[in-house]
């Protein structure tokens, strides 16, 4: 008989404590992202600051201190919306139609969270190879341009894109109403796609590469033929002409499914190493 310590799930923050306020858009993805690392909340997370602080401690830790705030309270930007606009996510995710779209999910919002929780986790490394206990601190604004940063890049670049930039591009939609992704990185496998549906020669040809670079630039301003070859087949002849050319293709879902897989499971694995107690401060390794 296996015994429960070798049976137990040990998770790697299992000792720690932590209390957290702000924003709850950004503090209920540190506070669960923190729950399923092993830490416990010591009281409910207060809403009414403008600002998320998080303060994990325990297991021979000095306490971490985490704060995140939607922006410098000077710029007027407050939430979602107002991140989401100033920091160009808007106008990315807008290439596709031609003008600047919201995401309409919580993003810059999730990506400042997981910042925080990457922080904090960060902190306690440093503390266990000797290091002081250290204040990590976030913004929406920040991770916002961070999100955006590849095509700030390109647009501030000499050169020009690797592709032509325009409204258009997927999903594409099936006979019977599917709307699904095709992805591949092979031009002979989206050749044999559209072949095999029997789409116009040149509209597959000068569609390949805005396709191609579709994450670089935000946009695939392909061909209207592909579109319409899409829409007259099923969805059953698409997926056929797919695993026949060796591309894939993928039904798309409403956030509504999406949610609803969630099972309250960690997105990650963590594999157990050889570890110690956190070293003294000033022991730091090289």
């Amino acid at each position: 008989m296996a015994s429960p310590a070798t049976t137990q799930t040990v998770r790697p923050l299992d000792t720690l404590r932590f209390d957290t306020s702000g924003p709850p858009q950004i503090t209920d993805v540190v506070t669960d992202h923190l729950r399923l690392l092993g830490a416990r909340a010591d009281r409910p997370a207060p809403t009414d600051a403008p600002a998320a602080g998080t303060t994990l401690a325990g297991g021979g830790f000095a306490p971490a201190l985490a704060t995140a705030a939607w922006a410098d309270p000077a710029s007027g930007l407050a939430d979602e919306a107002t991140v989401q606009a100033a920091t160009g996510i808007m106008a990315v995710h807008g290439r596709r139609d031609g003008t600047p779209r919201g995401l309409a999910v919580d993003y810059a919002a999730t990506a400042t969270a997981v910042l925080t929780v990457q922080g904090l986790l960060a902190n306690l490394v440093g503390q266990a190879r000797g290091g002081a206990a250290a204040h990590v601190a976030t913004s929406a604004d920040r991770a916002g341009l961070l999100a955006v940063s590849q095509y700030l890049a390109a647009a501030g670049a000499d050169e020009g894109e690797a592709a032509e930039t325009g409204a258009g591009g997927p999903p594409f939609t099936s006979a019977d109403g599917v709307l699904f992704e095709l992805e591949t990185l092979d031009a002979g496998a989206w050749a044999a796609f559209w072949q095999a549906l029997e789409a116009p020669r040149e509209a597959l040809r000068t569609g390949w590469r805005p396709f191609q670079f579709r994450y670089a630039t935000a946009c695939a301003p392909i061909p209207a033929a592909l579109h319409t070859t899409a829409r007259s087949h099923g969805w059953d002849r698409i997926r056929a002409a797919a695993a026949a050319s060796g591309a894939e293709v993928c039904a798309l879902r409403t956030l509504a499914d999406r949610a609803a897989e969630h099972d309250g499971a960690a997105p990650w694995f963590l594999t157990p190493t050889a570890g110690g107690a956190p070293a003294a401060a000033g022991a730091g390794r090289p």
